[in-house]
């Protein structure tokens, strides 16, 4: 009887040994997954009856090749943002630590609602203190737990393998950071930027300097626009293909876009100065508004009137050239904000 004892028992306590481990010694297979979706969750920017001082704060400049903004409120705090007039679904959050390897998934964004925004701790604060790098090794950041990490120590990211966030992913190739400003603080009726700026012009301005950046990051812009033939100020001389590149480039190496509402004109732009009508806002997702938008632009970048970068003359210039591109992207539903996606119908 012993005989058969004894094997039963070493059979049960390896067993228990087997099964008997911790869920925080247990190895990382998958990442948390949160939502940004309603109410309860998160809360709406760019909301009407909000105060000019916050539609145009600080706070809420961004950069266009991270409209899914994620940022340090303080060592154990972040804050999660959605600056698209879209939900924007199915994207890791990536933690970058200075020093470290390989950027962490810090979580993944099952649902962000358009124009969402919400603090949330750090997961490592108050949850596990395990996940995964980008090369699926595992990541202790336990020493974190209490202290948090250093606001100048961490930058974030986010990818994801959807048509919206493969196409925002390309952004990046932009140096553009956007704000909403007020540009007519002073009241002045005699100018042509409109009075107050309201939270519609907002929303909708978001959109349009998201398709507007995907035109300019796409490959076949440069080439239409490289290709095309386009004066230099004197509106005579015909720039180099060479020239026409730096000059290309110049519009995607924009530091900053300060965008307000202009009225009496269809634009107005120059240095970082960046404005356009409110009927430029409301078609840009169904008509062609680029003729605008790269005139301005190309005020930005120190082009004047007499260059067929601003104007084109016998059908020849970088507005025609971005305008043939523009139309086709239209057409083929290309662009990253689309109309049946827009949150607020009401807008359009």
């Amino acid at each position: 009887m012993k005989k058969f004892l004894l094997p039963i028992l070493v059979l049960f306590i390896v067993s228990c040994k087997k099964t008997d481990k911790s869920p925080a010694d247990s190895p990382v297979t998958a990442v948390k997954e949160l939502s940004f979706d309603n109410e309860t969750n998160s809360r709406l920017m760019f909301q009407d009856g909000e105060s000019m001082a916050l539609l145009t704060a600080e706070a809420r400049r961004y950069e266009i090749g991270k409209v899914l903004r994620v940022k340090a409120i303080d060592e154990t705090t972040i804050e999660v943002a959605n600056f698209a007039p879209v939900d924007i679904e199915d994207a890791t959050i990536l933690l970058t630590i200075q020093g470290s390897e390989k950027p962490i998934k810090l979580f993944k964004v099952k649902k962000i609602r358009a124009h969402g925004v919400q603090e949330i701790k750090y997961p490592f604060v108050d949850g596990t203190s395990k996940f995964l790098d980008t090369e699926n090794k595992e990541v202790d950041l336990s020493q974190y737990k209490t202290t948090g990490l250093a606001l100048n120590k961490v930058s974030f990211d986010f990818t994801g393998e959807t048509e919206l966030i493969v196409k925002l992913k390309k952004l990046a190739k932009l140096k553009w950071k956007v704000k909403y400003t007020d540009f007519d603080s002073n009241d002045n009726p005699a100018d042509n930027w409109k009075e107050n700026i309201d939270a519609k012009d907002v929303r909708r301005f978001s959109g349009l300097i998201i398709n507007m950046a995907y035109l300019i990051q796409a490959n076949e812009t440069k080439t239409a626009y490289v290709a095309e033939p386009i004066t230099d100020n004197d509106g005579v001389t015909v720039l180099t293909t060479a020239q026409k590149e730096t000059a290309f480039q110049k519009m995607v190496d924009i530091p900053q876009f300060n965008c307000g509402v202009v009225v009496n004109v269809s634009g107005l732009g120059g240095g970082y100065t960046f404005g356009v009508a409110n009927h430029v806002l409301n078609d840009y997702l169904t008509k062609d508004v680029c003729f605008i938008v790269i005139h301005e632009v190309s005020h930005m970048i120190g082009y004047n009137h007499d260059s067929t970068m601003t104007y084109p003359k016998d059908g020849k210039g970088a507005v025609e050239a971005c305008t043939r591109v523009y139309k086709q992207m239209l057409s083929g539903n290309e662009f990253p904000i689309k109309k049946a996606a827009y949150y607020k119908q009401s807008d359009l």
